[in-house]
């Protein structure tokens, strides 16, 4: 079997990763194209996953509108040379157009509710569209959901053992309470009209948190000259060993909120917009606090990711949530490889 997959962001390494080596092993193909951003091809050259770039993208509305036309009709030239039978991504929307003219099966995988625009692209031309259970929208017959995040893909413990000389590596102590914080660029198409913290909000969330722990910054875009000092200097494949060690993670990004929470280090998460993985991870795990992006809101996070960074028993609780998670859910990788094999396999002989 051959499969046309596209990469969009860092977290689609990771969802996909493990499902690639698996299918490998059992002989299938794959072509793997990648847009060239933040961490993305790190991470693929680390986990030694070939790929074509597809470019940067851009940042303007007419500069988006080129780069889907332009990589639409690359990835088709792409994709009839490698004569795929199934195309797969996360919602990067570049593969409709190819699967369409080449006639093969496309299936996709979302777990943001957000990304409507994504998906009225998506939708003419997907056979599939799978998502979390606890994903709160419906979107038709051709949706699909799993028992499971899709984070648990990678952050299973099939796949994950965190690795303790992370520690060392950034001079913190066994059991040593510190957060991680994390600021995302709002430059993506479902961001528009959206933002987060402002650099005087930052810089008050990052002194308050020092009170009771060291604090490590991880940021899409510049920091205020005060904070740049605490930006994290760590490999792209090490930030789930930090994850897993923090106290609490708190922050603008929801991926890493959820893995955090996953591995037990509770979040504190603050957007202007409602995901159901993270209201579901809040609500029946109390891993995840939601918050708002209000004066009133960001004042009210700041305060409870000081008290569970000074909080003792803080990793102890959350820990306990993660593991009862683990026994709720199935493994996402292994979903994947029996749900292509089972509904697709036998469409390319």
């Amino acid at each position: 079997m051959r499969i046309f997959l596209d990469i969009g962001h860092p977290a689609h390494v990771h969802y996909f990763r493990n499902f690639i080596r698996i299918m490998e092993q059992r002989g299938h193909r794959f072509m793997v194209t990648a847009r060239n951003r933040e961490h993305v091809t790190d991470l693929l050259n680390y986990y030694q996953i070939p790929f074509v770039d597809r470019g940067a993208g851009a940042r303007t509305l007419l500069g988006k509108i080129r780069y889907l036309l332009v990589t639409s009709w690359l990835q088709y030239l792409r994709a009839r040379r490698f004569k795929p039978d199934l195309f797969l991504d996360f919602s990067t929307i570049y593969s409709g157009f190819a699967s369409r003219l080449l006639k093969k099966p496309y299936i996709t995988f979302t777990d943001t509710e957000t990304t409507g625009l994504y998906r009225f692209f998506i939708r003419p031309f997907t056979k599939k569209v799978y998502t979390p259970v606890c994903f709160s929208r419906h979107l038709g017959a051709e949706h699909k959901r799993f028992n499971g995040l899709m984070e648990l893909s990678y952050l299973h413990p099939r796949y994950f053992e965190p690795d303790p000389s992370v520690l060392e590596f950034l001079n913190l102590k066994e059991n040593e309470p510190f957060a991680i914080v994390r600021f995302v660029g709002w430059a993506a198409v479902h961001d528009h009209g959206k933002q987060g913290f402002s650099d005087k909000r930052k810089i008050q969330l990052v002194k308050s948190l020092q009170r009771h722990g060291r604090v490590f910054i991880s940021s899409e875009g510049p920091l205020p000259e005060t904070l740049e000092p605490l930006r994290l200097k760590l490999a792209s494949h090490r930030i789930h060993d930090l994850l897993f060690y923090a106290t609490v993670l708190v922050g603008e990004g929801a991926t890493m909120a959820t893995e955090a929470a996953v591995l037990g280090t509770p979040a504190v998460y603050l957007a202007d917009f409602k995901l159901g993985n993270l209201s579901y991870l809040e609500e029946k795990y109390g891993l995840v606090l939601n918050f708002g992006t209000s004066q009133k809101e960001q004042g009210m996070a700041l305060k409870s990711a000081s008290m569970l960074l000074s909080r003792p028993g803080t990793k102890s609780n959350s820990g306990r949530q993660a593991e009862k998670l683990l026994e709720d859910h199935e493994d996402v990788t292994i979903f994947m490889v029996n749900e292509v094999l089972r509904n697709y396999e036998k469409v390319s002989k």
